[in-house]
């Protein structure tokens, strides 16, 4: 049985993570009050898994419909490529102290 702090909302979104001064796109898959389950393409972070070891910190940002940029500290919780070629990595994120921006827009994505 899962064991989650908050209930997960499907939401498919563009955001951005930022490590090391550069920036890569990546796309939310589902959220939750504390966590984002996300997924990339990239083929450098592809090729550098290692980017994605648990307990690995960085920063997401995304625009919220309304346009309100959010910016999250993040932690690696798990991370692991698809088949059938490992062409993308799903990766789960606790996030670090949620600003209120993104707990309203946690409770209510469409009119924030």
């Amino acid at each position: 049985m899962e064991r989650r702090r908050s209930k997960r909302k499907k939401i498919c979104m563009d955001a951005e993570i930022v490590m090391e001064d550069a920036t890569y796109a990546v796309i939310t898959e589902s959220i939750s009050e504390h966590g984002i389950n996300m997924e990339t393409s990239s083929g450098y972070l592809l090729s550098t898994s290692s980017r994605f070891n648990t307990g690995t910190e960085f920063e997401v940002k995304f625009r919220t419909p309304s346009g309100e940029l959010i910016k999250l500290h993040c932690k690696v919780i798990w991370s692991f490529k698809t088949a059938p070629h490992g062409l993308k990595r799903k990766v789960g994120l606790e996030i670090i102290f949620p600003p209120p921006a993104y707990v309203d827009f946690y409770k209510n994505p469409q009119q924030s």
